[in-house]
Formats: structure tokens, sequence, C-alpha cells
């Protein structure tokens, strides 16, 4: 016993009497109980509770927008009942004003982007057969991760802009570096608070098991992204339109911006060792770099064996049909495209353009 307690395995004691009921050469029981203590450490991210991302994604639609279209009013309970297996994140959404209508926007719009920027790619974030990428940590899990904590953090910052969480303010103003020709005015995004309300919801903050530390280092990238995407946006005040001086505020960025950066850091994202990460999320804190322990399927490989593939996916070239079919061949279609043409002022001081119609060809390519 002395030698597991040194081990660390005396906490496995189900497992030793098996082993002493058995009989068996110690030496052979001992390393058979640490093959099983290294499963088990490997299968820990198959185990762990269910983590509110990969609800995100793998959750019914149904379960965000209960009885759509009914007479009755659906209540803030039925709302939040997708989250019935996180408490935390249950009662906060129960408990605020506003929160759950959110919640259905954060998913709308993590998915919609998921799948826009992946839509030319092997794997373009389809909802079906997603469930597999919260087992383990692949290069898509940490995108998943980083692209919904940056939607949530976008959607409740602007939420606050436009009044629709309680308890929610506007950011104060700096002052201004030239007070004659612009001031800071208006209801300018308030990052620090929604920030502060995402690592809240989704306890960043909260010590967990090295996987779980990852996850949140990810979510963290996103928050960081998202905290940069702010413009200063001014507007004209003066008698007859004049612009004797403007009044400015910080707004957001569209979000697809916040997409794109996440879509870059994913293919630059870095592969570490289980029994590393936390060196490797020290050393890599202060860097905008995606963490991931498990290398991604192969996506052809998948195709071939599963009903799911990517026949009829619509490639954006002929060079990106080479690696999105799979080395499958490609169809071309062409179709006549109606536009306006030929544009001309009927009335300039109406503004009225007149135009005609036409058409032109365009080529599309889908895998077969």
């Amino acid at each position: 016993m002395q030698h597991l307690i040194k081990l660390g395995l005396h906490k496995h004691a189900w497992l030793i009497e098996i082993l002493i009921l058995r009989r068996s050469n110690l030496k052979f029981d001992l390393e058979t109980l640490l093959f099983f203590t290294t499963m088990q450490h490997k299968n820990k991210m198959t185990s762990r509770k269910k983590s509110l991302i990969a609800l995100l994604f793998t959750t019914n639609a149904s379960f965000f927008y209960p009885e759509v279209g009914s007479a009755r009013n659906v209540t803030v309970q039925e709302m939040c009942r997708w989250l019935k297996d996180l408490k935390h994140q249950r009662k906060m959404c129960e408990r605020r004003k506003g929160l759950p209508q959110l919640l259905q926007q954060i998913r709308s719009l993590t998915v919609k982007s998921c799948q826009l920027q992946f839509q030319y790619e092997q794997w373009n974030c389809s909802t079906m057969h997603m469930k597999k990428f919260f087992k383990k940590i692949y290069r898509e899990t940490a995108f998943m991760y980083s692209l919904a904590t940056s939607a949530f953090m976008y959607v409740i910052a602007q939420a606050c802009v436009e009044g629709k969480l309680s308890n929610c303010q506007c950011a104060g103003h700096p002052k201004s570096d030239n007070p004659l020709k612009w001031d800071w005015g208006g209801c300018s995004v308030n990052t620090k608070y929604a920030s502060t309300f995402v690592e809240k919801f989704l306890q960043l903050k909260r010590k967990g098991d090295n996987p779980n530390n990852i996850m949140k280092y990810n979510s963290e990238v996103g928050l960081r992204i998202t905290r940069h995407n702010t413009k200063k946006v001014c507007k004209c005040h003066g008698l007859s339109g004049s612009c004797t001086q403007r009044i400015c505020y910080k707004s957001l960025r569209p979000f697809d911006e916040v997409a794109k950066n996440l879509t870059a850091l994913y293919h630059k994202a870095i592969q570490v060792e289980p029994d590393n990460n936390i060196h490797d999320i020290s050393r890599h804190k202060k860097k905008k770099q995606l963490l991931f322990l498990d290398s991604s399927p192969n996506f052809c490989e998948s195709y071939r064996n599963s009903a799911f593939s990517t026949t009829g996916r619509r490639c954006r070239d002929i060079d990106n049909c080479a690696t999105l079919c799979c080395s499958n061949d490609y169809i071309t279609v062409t179709k006549l495209v109606s536009q306006k043409c030929n544009c001309e002022w009927k009335n300039i001081s109406s503004f009225q353009l007149k135009c005609d119609g036409c058409q032109r060809e365009e080529t599309e390519y889908y895998c077969k």
C-alpha cells in the first residue's frame, strides 16, 4: 500500500481490492492499475460535465425557440430549459430580464458565423455530428469555444447600448484630445461590463482540470479579440447642417470581422501536450493563439464511411474543389443572373435613377 500511496493511487481502493482478490503478481497488477488510471485521465473529456458552449452547438433549435408561432406567452423557465443541467447558468438566465432572448441571439450568431467562415472547407461547422467535437479538444473545438464566447460578449455589449438587458449601462467617456472640434457623448459600447458578465456567466475564473483550463484559455482569446473590435463613430452637430462640433462614441465593428480574425487563429492554432498544457497556456497567454490537444479527424475518410459527405457542396472556385471535394470530381453549373445596367439619372433633383435589366452568365462548381 505504501508503494501505491507514493504513486498517488491509494484513492483507487476499489480496484486494489479486486487485484488482491485475484492474487495475481503485484508488479503486473500495479501496471494494470497504472494503465486504467492513465486511460481514465485520457477519457476525462468524455465524462466531464457538458459545457454551455457545447450546448450552443448541439442543442436542437426548438429548445431555444419553444413553441414558435404559438398564441400563448412562453415563460422564462421554458426559454431557459435547455440549461437544465447547468445550475449556475440557468439561474442567471431565469433571473436576469432580457437574457433568455439574448441567449437565442447568441446561439444564432455563433452557428451562422461559424458556418459562414467554413462554408468552403471540408469541415463546415454543420450541426450534424457535432457532439463528437466536444468529446476531445480538436482545433475545431478550440475555434468554437473562442467564437461562441466572442458572440456572447458582442451580443451582451450591443444589448447594453440598445437597453435590452437590465442593470446594464453605457460606458464612461474619457476626455477629448480636442474638445473644440469634437467631444465624447451618446452611449458608448461597454465592453468592460460585457466581458465581466460573460466571465461570470461562463465561470471562466473558476478553477478546473487541464482540459477545462485550455477551453477557458481559448474563450479568453475570444474575449480579447472582441474587446479590440470597437471603432469611434462621430456625428455632426450645428445650425443648418453645419458641422461646428462632432459628438463621438465607441461602437462595435461588424461581428464578421471578429469571426474572420478567429478563423485566421484557427489555421495557426498550436497543438500542446496534455500534461504540459498549463505551462503552454502561461507561455501563450500574452499572445492571441488558440490551443488544442487532439489532431483533427480525417474528414474525407469520415465522409466516405458515413452518410454525411461533401456531395452537393459548392466550391469557391476550381482550386477549392480539389480540397473540398476530397479529390473527387466536381460538376460545373452555368446560369443566368439578372442585374441592373446602363443606369442614368432620370431626375437629378429627386434623385431618380433609371436602369436597364441585363443578364450575365455565372459559373458555379459543386462536388459530385
